[in-house]
């Protein structure tokens, strides 16, 4: 062993990159894994150390310390700092960098069903190009400073019992909200033991679809349809079974004629997504009728029902459910902020048990100060008057993308009013690429996505998924200009 101090090979730390006392610790604990430095080696002083590169000597001192305490190397007065000696199995892990696989190289073994699972792609928001984003509110709009003021509330006062895992189902203050809310709005019938409150709606059907299906079950899905239900679906190892809809929602006797024997049918009964119909009341009780023969489970999206300007919402069809197969899911995403990410299910009594463990496992949960601070915003009326605001905002916008539309002058692109929603579906009457129109459309500035990217099968209809909730009257005129001239160069 030799007394004469190591030569190290470090180059200049860099302030940018973070602390100094770091960057030196990850560097010699890189050189001691990787064998550059040798069990034994002895370190050179750390005034020296400090002098090379030009840092304060308390900067090692503190590296040198952390080394020491994690067993990399040792101190000994009149020794000096030598490295460890580590274990041969401790070195062989690190030796030889884990690297991503070059072009061409071959890629990780994933699940077999990942394949699908990855295929299934949804289109990414981009808040900073708001026309014509499906599913996206005017965030500009939302009383933020109401919302600052309840979440300050909580996060300096946080209740006995709100800071540890006691509430990870929801916490009993908004779960009582939303029962009282969806009573009297949504027509549903349950208690608040039923109410599941999860990290966003997506995270709601990827809990319910692991925790109801098997690898291989059959599941009805609209056509065209919701490709978050799709990916969550298909994540579970489901079997699609797409079922076509019409004027009057999801075409029952087509689902009960391909799967009759399905374990669950996913649907959007009170604004069909994309196409925006509404499920009939006759198909509402076939659809229950039939789970109740078959054993099966529905999971209802009410996606965005607040937003309905013919009257008053269509009541949900989980207030008709007498033999408890409905799965009721609902968010807050769509009405209130997405990036609020709080969603929830209402389940039927017997699978309150199964969800209460599953939850504890998957984790999605939601953090307490930001529940505390919704139940807060429902029992205040800060959200009632936040909806009626938006109601009215949305009818005027919606409004105006179709006139904007009729204005182009022009038959190939058709637009109708829908009596809910923040989006509707726009036609495309002659055969136009539907997809090369988006894929243009996206190159000047316009994000509208191809109505044929929600078919299973072969596209039944061609056209734009429109948003319009986030986009101001004057700026969804200019964009559809835009439109025109783009669908002008797309034939």
């Amino acid at each position: 062993m030799s007394n004469a101090p190591a030569i190290l090979g470090l180059v200049a730390l860099e302030r940018r990159r973070g602390p100094l006392q770091a960057q030196l610790y990850q560097r010699l604990r890189e050189d001691i894994l990787a064998g550059r430095l040798a069990p034994g080696t002895r370190l050179p002083a750390s005034r020296a150390i400090a002098t090379d590169l030009g840092v304060a000597r308390n900067t090692v001192v503190a590296a040198l310390e952390r080394l020491a305490h994690e067993g990399y190397v040792t101190a000994r007065t009149g020794s000096g700092t030598r490295v460890a000696a580590l274990p041969p199995e401790a070195l062989s892990t690190v030796r030889a960098p884990v690297r991503l696989p070059a072009e061409g190289g071959r890629p990780p073994r994933l699940a077999r069903r990942s394949a699908r699972w990855l295929a299934t792609r949804r289109p990414v928001s981009d808040p900073t190009r708001p026309a014509f984003q499906p599913g996206f509110p005017a965030v500009d709009e939302f009383p933020h400073d109401v919302w600052a003021r309840l979440v300050q509330r909580h996060a300096r006062r946080p209740g006995k019992g709100t800071l540890g895992y006691a509430h990870a189902v929801g916490l009993p203050a908004l779960r009582a909200a939303i029962v009282r809310y969806l009573t009297t709005a949504r027509g549903v019938t349950c208690r608040p033991e039923q109410v599941f409150v999860v990290a966003g709606a997506q995270a709601g059907l990827d809990l319910i679809c692991r925790l109801l299906l098997d690898p291989g079950d059959a599941v009805w899905v609209e056509e065209p349809g919701y490709l978050g239900a799709r990916g969550a679906l298909v994540g579970a190892g489901a079997k699609l079974v797409p079922v076509p809809v019409d004027a009057e929602g999801l075409r029952v006797d087509v689902g009960a004629a391909k799967a009759p024997r399905a374990r669950l049918a996913y649907t959007t009964p009170s604004h069909q997504f994309p196409l925006g119909a509404t499920l009939s009341l006759s198909r509402r009780l076939a659809l229950l009728e039939w789970a109740a023969r078959a054993g099966a489970w529905i999971v209802e999206d009410d996606y965005d029902s607040e937003y309905r300007y013919g009257g008053r919402p269509i009541a949900a069809m989980q207030g008709l459910d007498a033999g408890g197969r409905v799965i009721y899911l609902g968010t807050f995403s769509k009405t209130m902020l997405p990036a609020l990410r709080v969603g929830y299910l209402i389940v039927p009594e017997a699978l309150i048990e199964p969800v209460t463990i599953a939850i504890r496992h998957t984790g999605h949960s939601v953090p307490v100060v930001v529940q505390a601070a919704l139940a807060d915003f429902v029992d205040e009326g800060h959200f009632a008057t936040h909806v009626r605001r938006m109601r009215g905002l949305y009818a005027k916008r919606q409004a105006a993308l179709i006139a904007a539309i009729a204005r182009l002058g022009g038959t190939r692109l058709v637009a109708e009013a829908t009596d809910a929603g923040l989006q509707l579906a726009a036609r495309l009457v002659d055969g136009t690429d539907d997809r090369a129109l988006s894929a243009a459309l996206g190159t000047a500035g316009i994000v509208a996505p191809p109505l044929s990217a929600y078919h299973l099968g072969r596209p039944r209809v061609r056209g734009l998924l429109m948003g319009y909730a986030a986009v101001p009257e004057r700026e969804i005129a200019a964009a559809v200009v835009t439109l025109g001239r783009v669908l002008e160069r797309v034939r």
